[in-house]
């Protein structure tokens, strides 16, 4: 299979390699910043104050862009955390919002396979990872009982 890339909100692009044995090679690009990856086992990490668009592409057992029947269904493992709202124009897009506590959740999209009348369920799942967004303030606590001057 050869390398997928695409681009999210014309900012971050994704390219994902696979790996000679198992897992994929994940590139993310933003600005000047690249972050690669090896494994099976890598959460995106979002800041708690953003919000970020996602996109679901298919591909056949060649590597070939594929089609899906209908719309697709998303959802998140733990709404507490973060939700994902599909596009009301393209369900192949949505938008995840962190809620609140920091964690990890599964985004999870479920779209049927089979492009006939038949339904062959195909789920695709990434990780993800609420993570603290930018300082915005601070605080200075006493640490300890107040000693005498020497």
């Amino acid at each position: 299979m050869s390398a997928i890339k695409f681009q999210l909100n014309g900012l971050i692009q994704l390219c994902v390699e696979p790996e000679p044995r198992h897992g994929a090679k994940i590139t993310i690009q933003y600005g000047g910043f690249s972050i690669t990856g090896w494994g099976d086992n890598m959460a995106y990490k979002l800041p708690d104050d953003k919000t970020i668009a996602v996109k679901v592409a298919y591909v056949d057992a060649k590597g070939n862009a594929a089609a899906v029947d209908g719309d697709v269904t998303w959802s998140s493992s733990d709404d507490a955390i973060a939700t994902v709202t599909a596009d009301g124009s393209d369900s192949m897009s949505a938008l995840i919002t962190p809620v609140g506590p920091l964690g990890q959740v599964q985004i999870s999209v479920t779209a049927d396979a089979d492009l006939g009348e038949g339904i062959r369920e195909l789920i695709t799942i990434t990780d993800l990872e609420i993570v603290a967004g930018e300082a915005i303030a601070g605080t200075i606590s006493p640490v300890g009982e107040p000693q005498p001057i020497p």
